[in-house]
């Protein structure tokens, strides 16, 4: 009994589990909308998680991927959490008078400025949730960001239950407003650890030094991921897009084991390299071959049920669209090659050869969308993130070998 306690309350178990529930809340919840909101609108919230994931992916850079490399190394840590809220602070500002400014262009009905707000609430909300998600994992304070998902999926499943039909703009408000009261652990950890960043100066450098890269990187990295999912919107229509969105659902399963990686072992496998590179690189290479057996079992199932598996999600409107499951089964089987490889591309502070590698990515999907758009349709737009995939692992693995840390000969 003893055993089993120790287990279920070790870190490894509990960063597993709160990544199980985070990722399987955003899971089916895609799928309750998918279900409840018609195909069009569907389709538009998927653009707006898209554009969501690309403020998250500029907040990474600036803030939390720095943090989860220098975290280990810097002794003023109260002060340091304090600069790094209050910079969150200004990049919601800055996202915010962005929204805002977008809705000039449009009529000035009471319809847009309704939309506006659920739109403001929604990404304010999950980018605030997202950084205290992040910055208890970075500071080993599982059990708190435990809490928080647990609370996130609680309020969830209260505020849609028995709920038959759906409109946008209130999915939007009940979803920001989540993920707001959900983050009232992160602000009250910073006010309690409350101290005058007086060294901010000294942190906004050295996140600068890092994050110029990063920034790029998150930039060309989501334009990498998401070029073939936004032109197939226009290429094929709205509800095409809506349908590779919802297949991409299904691999919120596979990103349990992809976000703990990221957010957990990253900052361990980079205090072991402090210590010695071998160390490094022998635990990075044994959590790998962990994921791989993990992943290959869910691979299978998604390969082989893809037809009933798109039908049980989304219903019959989407029973033509079993096949995309198929072709993103062999997508995420190179994400997942590629996983190792960017760990030790990061803990080596290459953030420029992080950046190269998806500016390579980014050209290919340039130079290659119209044709596979045009003639092989949906297959085409996963047959080009599968070539991203394959053009930066085999440029990092390069890169790697040049800097005396071949992963794989």
């Amino acid at each position: 009994m003893n055993r089993i306690q120790k287990i279920l309350f070790s870190p490894s178990f509990l960063v597993l589990a709160d990544q199980v529930i985070c990722s399987g809340t955003n899971f089916f919840l895609t799928l309750v909308l998918a279900q409840k909101l018609d195909i069009k609108n569907f389709g538009l919230f998927a653009t707006l998680v898209l554009l969501s994931y690309l403020a998250m992916s500029i907040s990474n850079a600036l803030l939390i991927q720095p943090f989860q490399v220098a975290i280990a190394k810097i002794t003023q840590k109260k002060e340091y959490q304090v600069s790094l809220f209050l910079g969150l602070m200004a990049l919601l500002l800055l996202f915010m008078l962005s929204v805002k400014s977008l809705v000039l262009f449009l009529p000035k009905t009471n319809v847009y400025v309704l939309q506006s707000n659920a739109i403001i609430c929604y990404i304010l909300g999950f980018l605030i949730n997202d950084f205290f998600r992040k910055l208890f994992l970075g500071l080993s304070k599982i059990k708190s960001a435990f809490v928080m998902d647990v609370l996130f999926t609680a309020l969830l499943c209260i505020a849609f239950v028995g709920k038959q039909k759906l409109q946008l703009h209130e999915v939007l408000w009940i979803i920001g407003l989540a993920n707001m009261a959900t983050s009232l652990p992160g602000i009250l950890f910073i006010v309690r650890n409350y101290t005058r960043p007086v060294c901010w100066k000294q942190f906004a450098a050295a996140h600068f030094a890092q994050g110029k890269w990063l920034f790029s990187v998150a930039l060309l990295q989501w334009c990498s991921s998401n070029f073939f999912v936004l032109v197939s919107g226009i290429y094929l229509g709205i509800e095409a897009l809506g349908a590779l969105r919802l297949v991409q659902s299904f691999f919120g399963v596979i990103n349990i084991g992809l976000q703990t990686v990221e957010n957990y072992y990253l900052p361990k496998v980079a205090q072991l390299y402090a210590d010695s590179a071998s160390k490094a690189k022998k635990y990075l290479l044994e959590i790998t071959t962990i994921g791989a057996v993990f992943f290959s079992i869910i691979l299978v199932i998604l390969f082989v049920f893809s037809d009933r598996i798109i039908v049980l999600a989304g219903g019959l409107k989407y029973q033509n669209y079993g096949y995309v499951v198929k072709i993103m089964s062999v997508l995420y089987f190179f994400i997942f090659l590629s996983y190792p490889v960017r760990i030790a591309i990061r803990i080596l502070v290459l953030n420029k050869i992080f950046f190269f590698g998806y500016v390579l990515s980014f050209v290919s999907s340039l130079a290659t969308f119209h044709f596979l758009l045009r003639y092989s349709g949906l297959y085409g737009a996963v047959s080009g993130l599968i070539i991203n995939q394959i053009i930066m692992i085999l440029y990092w693995q390069n890169q790697l070998k040049k800097n005396s840390f071949q992963l794989w000969k």
